[in-house]
């Protein structure tokens, strides 16, 4: 199968890494594949797509692959998508919820390969009743190209990489009482109380609480003002989930470090934190996984998992927020460790049993195991171009 891959950041943004990660995967399967650098057609933040547009007639290429869809809304000016009207599979890799990538839920792309790191994020783009195709798959890990640490060589006994996203802010208790405003509190009280986090679900029951009888996929103007308004909500809770586990794990007294700007500012100085206050390039960031004997996975509810397969490959023990896409990946016993986000208590004890018995380490090699198995960049290549084969 010929491919392209559109690469739509500078080279050190994670989803550069991850395109060219990918490229590695395909042609080791032995597809070609193009990689397409729409990163130095950037203007003023945007890119055209006449380069893309050009590049893609002349290369006859089967199918493009675009992580976060960018590209994937592009139409020509009788509305239909340029990719069916070129007749190559569009396929978009969601790495995040797709509310944050509108760009994602263009109706106008009929021949849509989706692919969503999280199954309520899948579900909630068939809400909308999207045209196409959907599935889920997490990202393929890497192996780090350091040589393997034992785990009692290393350097951090729990490490935490997680950008400081901001304070959380519930602007709407400022809004006056309306329909709206109850909407909005009752989305984010079920957000916290479910240990998955799903929008969908939050928003369904919260409809049917307020007796508003409203859905998703009926009227396509009113779902693009629902993904509007619900954005906000969801990364309240998400701020709010990083803070609450963080703070868990300082006030436990257990040893932690904790990479990314911001936290100092948060947590304070403790006897049992270390700050690595600078930003850590995602390309460099397995050093670190490397020098860890567990790695906390933030946010695996809400697509963040790429943390999870790749600090497992490098030999961590790894203790994540619950998703039944990690339970799927790490499918045997003792090879992740979970806790409930809704009760972000509860994972100062997980950790602490991990750091003072031999579970850790026994998960660090069990899970690692796993990785080599099922969850390499390749084995992703050889998924996605099965699901590419799908009429």
């Amino acid at each position: 199968m010929k491919l392209l891959l559109i690469k739509a950041f500078a080279e050190i943004h994670a989803y550069s890494q991850f395109v060219e990660s990918l490229g590695r995967g395909l042609a080791e399967l032995g597809h070609e594949v193009v990689i397409s650098d729409q990163s130095v057609h950037v203007v003023d933040g945007v890119a055209p797509a006449q380069e893309l547009a050009r590049e893609l007639q002349l290369g006859r290429f089967e199918a493009c692959v675009s992580f976060s869809s960018f590209f994937g809304g592009v139409t020509l000016d009788n509305g239909v998508s340029l990719f069916d009207a070129l007749g190559i599979k569009f396929l978009g890799w969601q790495l995040d919820h797709p509310i944050y990538a509108p760009h994602s839920l263009a109706r106008a792309l009929q021949g849509r390969y989706a692919v969503y790191s999280n199954h309520n994020h899948l579900r909630f783009a068939q809400a909308l009743k999207l045209p196409g195709r959907g599935t889920t798959m997490l990202l393929g890990a890497e192996p780090p190209q350091a040589p393997l640490k034992g785990y009692h060589e290393r350097k951090w006994p729990v490490f935490i990489a997680a950008s400081f996203v901001g304070r959380p802010q519930a602007l709407w208790e400022q809004a006056e009482e309306s329909v709206g405003k109850r909407l909005l509190i009752g989305v984010v009280e079920r957000l916290m109380a479910d240990r998955e986090a799903s929008l969908l679900e939050a928003f369904n029951a919260t409809s049917d609480g307020l007796s508003l009888g409203v859905r998703f996929g009926v009227d396509p103007g009113l779902d693009d003002q629902l993904v509007a308004l619900l954005r906000e909500p969801l990364t309240y809770v998400r701020q709010l989930d990083r803070i609450r586990i963080v703070e868990a794990l300082a006030q436990s007294g257990l040893p932690v470090a904790v990479s990314g700007p911001g936290w100092r500012e948060i947590l304070g100085e403790r006897d049992n934190v270390t700050h690595l206050d600078s930003w850590v390039a995602f390309k460099d960031i397995a050093d670190h996984y490397n020098d860890a004997k567990i790695v906390i996975n933030l946010n695996a509810g809400n697509g963040a998992c790429e943390r999870a397969t790749y600090a497992a490959l490098a030999g961590a023990a790894v203790v994540s927020d619950f998703s039944a896409d990690l339970v799927a990946q790490f499918e045997g016993p003792g090879e992740i460790a979970l806790y409930d986000r809704a009760a972000p208590q509860g994972i100062s004890d997980l950790v602490r049993n991990l750091i003072e018995s031999d579970a850790g380490e026994a998960m660090a090699h069990n899970g690692r195991q796993r990785i080599l198995t099922s969850g390499l960049v390749r084995h992703r290549a050889q998924q996605i171009v099965d699901f590419l084969a799908t009429a």
